[in-house]
């Protein structure tokens, strides 16, 4: 049996059959060889190691058929095994002679089974999920826990997952990409950037054309750059985020409010920021992960008392805590992301239009954010996700997406993102303040 793969493949595929590596995030580009990679080694898989499971995912079905399975199909006959396999296309699993097995599974989010209960009958040896980009995290989570056949006639494994990807700002761009980037990626872990010109077999014509898309197109799909993002719903321009640490033009007004973004114990960040006009300075606020209601206060005092900045210019979200602290902080501004919004014809609610105000700020390069190296990456990463809901709905409000999905994109919640967007607030509700200065 003949098995030709170009230099990328043969690295992803040496991860692949190591006793360290787990997980393997392989493409960030167009024409990578991605699909022929998954199913060539989940092939091989089945034939040298029998009675082992295997799963093929994609988001959808219909994508999985028309596209992953036809190169499943294509590899079985280039390698000239089609008669050894059986395929049955109403319960979508190929049986192996040899007692192997691989399932094609729609791994897509539904309201109805949110913690994809459906995906924990299986008992597995490895996964390939093409376009893992699109796939939920918590749909990932699952998968890893069903690695449960990892021994068998002759043959024993570490679990192993491939996930094939575009350029994209989600859980892929977390977990692999960012670390790898920093130097610090798991080591059970490994990411194999493959590009367009890594393929010998694409032609130059393809490669010519595709330099002449736009800006976008070209950096995802030809230079495999994940900072830029093909989604229309995303609000914010990447490079207007990354301007917005460096946009010195922006200067300080005298004119300071507070937002704070509050969390109890164990519930996301107590994240503050001191602004000074449209300057956030997050080194004179505060970042906690854990605090206490009384703490939470006496931070608060503290902040408005040193940077001089009034009660009625300090925003938190109202969400049991704000309400608490309006009691012992009089005259703070409790933020109701569901209350009506200034242009009610136009947003769904209050929220959604400061989500709105906030990108165009940051696109029109009129916001300068000060803060550590760490909380601009988050920064970054949660202005990504902030997004349209229902961008092609003709009649409906505008609104941003959820925050649980966000949390799903960002695998975390996006406290810093919450704290910027309450202080448009002041920039929808203005009133005639007095500058109060040192």
């Amino acid at each position: 049996m003949e098995i030709r793969l170009f230099k990328k493949q043969i690295e992803a595929f040496e991860y692949l059959q190591d006793d360290v590596t787990n997980e393997v995030l392989y493409g960030g580009a167009a024409r990578g060889g991605k699909s022929r990679l998954g199913c060539t080694w989940q092939i091989l898989r089945r034939l040298t190691m029998p009675e082992s499971a295997g799963l093929i995912g994609r988001e959808e079905l219909v994508k999985l058929r028309d596209t992953t399975q036809l190169t499943f199909f294509e590899v079985m006959k280039y390698l000239g095994i089609s008669s050894y396999v059986d395929f049955n296309a109403q319960s979508q699993m190929a049986l192996f002679k040899n007692g192997s097995r691989i399932f094609f599974r729609e791994i897509k989010y539904l309201p109805s089974d949110p913690e994809f209960d459906r995906l924990g009958s299986y008992d597995l040896t490895d996964c390939f999920l093409d376009e893992a980009q699109q796939i939920s995290a918590k749909a990932i989570s699952v998968l890893k826990g069903r690695f449960s056949v990892l021994s068998g006639k002759g043959w024993k494994t570490i679990p192993k997952a491939l996930y094939t990807c575009n350029p994209n700002r989600s859980w892929v761009y977390n977990d692999f990409v960012h670390p790898f980037e920093e130097g610090n990626l798991r080591k059970d872990r490994r990411f194999v950037k493959a590009l367009p010109g890594d393929n010998p077999h694409v032609s130059q014509d393809y490669l010519d054309n595709l330099l002449k898309a736009d800006k976008v197109t070209v950096q995802r799909l030809y230079y495999g750059n994940f900072h830029y993002d093909d989604d229309p719903s995303v609000l914010c321009d990447f490079d207007a985020i990354s301007d917005a640490f460096t946009n010195d033009h922006v200067k300080p007004t005298g004119l300071k409010y507070i937002s704070a973004d509050l969390a109890m114990q164990g519930r996301d960040r107590f994240i503050a920021g001191v602004w000074d006009g449209m300057v956030c300075d997050l080194t004179k606020g505060c970042d906690k992960l854990k605090a206490k209601g009384k703490e939470i206060e006496q931070d608060l005092k503290q902040m408005m008392n040193n940077n001089y900045v009034p009660h009625s210019r300090t925003v938190a979200d109202s969400d049991g805590l704000g309400a608490y602290l309006e009691s012992y902080l009089e005259g703070i501004k409790q933020f109701h992301g569901n209350a009506r919004a200034t242009k009610e014809q136009e947003f769904a609610n209050i929220k959604s239009e400061c989500g709105f105000k906030l990108a165009e700020l940051i696109n029109k390069r009129e916001i300068k954010i000060i803060c550590s190296s760490d909380q601009k990456q988050k920064i970054i990463e949660e202005l990504g996700v902030l997004k349209r809901d229902k961008i092609d709905a003709d009649d409906s409000r505008k609104r941003i997406i959820k925050k649980e999905d966000m949390k799903e994109l960002l695998g975390r919640s996006p406290d810093y993102l919450d704290m910027l967007l309450m202080r448009m607030y002041f920039e929808l509700k203005p009133e005639n303040y007095l500058i109060f200065s040192a």
